[in-house]
């Protein structure tokens, strides 16, 4: 169970459901509290459920403006993790989202269990992790995991080649700039294939000016934006880590 309590009067909880994330606000969903769901929904996104759930049962809307934050989460996840994102309304707050322009990016049920029937099954992924230490050997370490895997996966041999690269530079980064040890995923879906690094330091990845000194941090991500069709931040500061992404692969 997780949860986190805002004293502007909204209370979120998630619980796991069939692979999904139920999501459970209660309290007022106003611009005051709208920033505590998005990212609540952001940092259930980052542990990969099968989709976000967000149960409405509990919660007054104040203006219909809020809804706007099931599309940016939509839009924040549509390329990594790439999940879907389900709305419970309840009997209260149907009419409200019939108008909605947000059904246009998530699906909106009567409840969860008519959402979690409705939940569409993406196509086959495959995944791969380790856990690397805080050592200057990593960045090795996690170029044979990667090139590994996309011979176990027989990836195309430039499309292993970058994600060998972008792996190598993230890990590299998190290595160089903060004190934690490497949490390393892959991820194939659709023919294309998912980097992601995560670590124990909440400061968000940033873009270093390419002619500066090489010892800014930033150069690996820099690298990253070269090679990958998009790439993103992830913090979660409840938690004090953030996970680092970049999607590689045809458009």
């Amino acid at each position: 169970m997780t949860d986190l309590w805002d004293d502007r009067r909204l209370w979120c909880t998630a619980d796991e459901r069939d692979g999904c994330a139920v999501i459970r606000p209660e309290g007022v969903l106003g611009y005051s509290t709208y920033a505590l769901l998005r990212d609540f929904m952001l940092k259930c996104a980052v542990e990969e459920p099968r989709a976000l759930i967000v149960d409405l049962s509990a919660v007054a809307i104040a203006t219909s403006t809020v809804l706007n934050v099931f599309t940016t989460v939509w839009l924040r996840i549509s390329d990594w993790p790439a999940l879907p994102v389900l709305v419970a309304s309840g009997p209260a707050h149907a009419e409200l989202f019939r108008r909605a322009p947000v059904r246009r990016y998530v699906g909106v049920f009567g409840d969860v269990d008519e959402a979690l029937a409705n939940v569409d099954r993406p196509q086959p992924r495959r995944r791969a992790h380790r856990v690397l230490p805080h050592d200057p050997a990593s960045p090795r370490a996690a170029r044979r995991f990667v090139a590994r895997t996309c011979t176990e996966w027989e990836l195309p041999d430039r499309l292993a080649q970058d994600a060998v690269h972008v792996a190598s530079e993230l890990v590299q980064n998190t290595i160089a700039h903060t004190g934690s040890e490497v949490r390393l995923r892959l991820e194939l879906r659709r023919g294309r294939v998912t980097v992601a690094v995560g670590d124990d330091d909440p400061a968000p990845a940033v873009l270093a000016d390419p002619g500066g000194d090489a010892a800014n941090a930033g150069r690996g991500v820099h690298i990253v934006t070269q090679l990958a069709r998009t790439w993103g931040c992830v913090v979660d500061r409840l938690e004090s880590r953030k996970t680092v992404w970049a999607v590689l692969g045809p458009a």
